[in-house]
């Protein structure tokens, strides 16, 4: 599965988006005509939750992504959705970025703590010590371990909860030609998966292009990925959101020469 789009139809530079979520990535407008090239590495498949699964007592309950609040509050298993509501009625709720908080309202649910995105962002909104205190996340089955680890050690105890899985759709052998053949200036990774996803079984010469091209991630577990892969240049966004992904790949794009 995939797709390509460029803004407004502009000729400006080029730059690759790949992304493993079921949201589309942030079109803004601009005076360069950026032109965004955009491949979805993974659909989405829910994965089972027993209702039993919320029938304890949390102190919070953290929610990281659309995709997780749909999972449990929107599906068809309405005991399902009946348990989240039960332990959420019982803590606090906490949002990772505006459009989880958007989700959880629309069910109407409302968040005491919203943070920009990523685990930092929740920690600086979380008390110093946890000890003691019971923490329900919620999440995709590969999910960074960041925030686990960051509660945990604090003295929290966390209940991850795998909610759904991304599944990789096939590679793509015309985008790897396109790399090599027609550069993108600046190129950016959603997620751990869909970087896995982007540098599996690619020919060499376009490994050793994208490694020599400006990157753009959403959190330092996905750029400790690309450092693994050699990639040279890599800037994290202030938060975990397209948007700002968008904007710091118009700036490195304006960057580097065609």
């Amino acid at each position: 599965m995939s797709e390509a789009s460029a803004a407004d139809g502009r000729d400006g530079p080029r730059v690759l988006v790949v992304r493993s979520g079921a949201n589309p990535f942030a079109r803004l407008p601009t005076r360069t005509g950026l032109e965004i090239v955009e491949r979805v590495s993974h659909s989405i498949g829910p994965l089972p939750v027993p209702s039993t699964v919320f029938d304890g007592h949390e102190d919070y309950v953290v929610f990281t992504s659309q995709v997780t609040v749909e999972r449990l509050l929107g599906g068809a298993d309405a005991a399902l959705a009946q348990a989240v509501r039960r332990v959420i009625a019982g803590a606090k709720l906490v949002a990772v970025g505006p459009a989880t908080e958007g989700a959880l309202r629309r069910h109407g649910l409302f968040p005491d703590v919203v943070a920009r995105g990523g685990a930092e962002s929740v920690l600086e909104r979380l008390p110093k010590r946890l000890d003691g205190i019971q923490v329900l996340h919620p999440c995709a089955e590969d999910a960074s371990p960041d925030l686990a680890e960051g509660l945990h050690r604090r003295g929290a105890t966390v209940t991850r909860v795998p909610v759904y899985r991304k599944v990789p759709t096939p590679p793509d052998p015309e985008l790897a030609r396109e790399i090599v053949e027609n550069p993108f200036r600046a190129f950016c990774v959603t997620s751990p998966s869909a970087a896995t996803w982007l540098f599996h079984k690619l020919p060499a010469d376009a490994a050793r292009r994208l490694r020599e091209t400006p990157a753009v991630v959403l959190g330092p577990y996905t750029r400790r990925y690309l450092e693994s892969h050699g990639v040279e240049h890599i800037a994290v966004t202030d938060e975990a959101r397209f948007d700002a992904a968008a904007r710091l790949l118009e700036a490195l794009a304006q960057q580097v020469s065609p």
